[in-house]
């Protein structure tokens, strides 16, 4: 069944059809209060008050597509990951956030120099985040377009992750 404009978590695709748990657990993302991590955020100085509402919201997505199975998803922007490292030092709220959504801990894999960037874990993220959510917002392509350099998966911060539930 498509998702009707009035039944779409986290701005997604109303030509899409999803199930009833897909659609329960993007709403759980979509309605979760991380106040917590918005204060740790804005405390640190790691993400302005001015993007914090954008920033918050595109950990979602990107929470939402690895719920939806999506794997091997770059982590292109350093923003969204420093809401993923905030958010991950409250670790029982993190771990409950984990199971009531998905029901099983989603693991944050950093890039470490034993473990190289996979290939495609850009185009995974972009095709993914398309087809669920439309064109990646600027947010999302922050990394590549304030180097103003061509794509690359180089890492920034924690760098490219694959996000796993393994």
């Amino acid at each position: 069944m498509p998702v009707h404009a009035s039944d779409r978590p986290l701005g997604v695709r109303a030509d899409l059809s999803f199930s009833a748990e897909q659609l329960e657990m993007m709403h759980f993302l979509e309605a979760y209060d991380m106040w917590f991590v918005t204060e740790r955020l804005e405390r640190k100085g790691l993400v302005s008050a001015a993007h914090m509402a954008e920033t918050v919201s595109e950990f979602r997505r990107y929470m939402a597509l690895v719920g939806l199975g999506y794997r091997g998803l770059g982590m292109l922007s350093p923003e969204v990951d420093d809401v993923w490292h905030a958010f991950i030092l409250f670790t029982r709220e993190y771990a409950a956030f984990c199971q009531d959504a998905f029901g099983t801990f989603i693991h944050h894999v950093p890039r470490t120099s034993r473990a190289a960037v996979p290939e495609a874990s850009r185009g995974n993220f972009l095709r993914a985040y398309a087809e669920v959510f439309g064109e990646p917002t600027a947010l999302e392509l922050s990394k590549e377009s304030a180097a103003g350099a061509a794509l690359s998966d180089e890492p920034a911060g924690c760098g490219t992750e694959d996000c796993t539930d393994g």
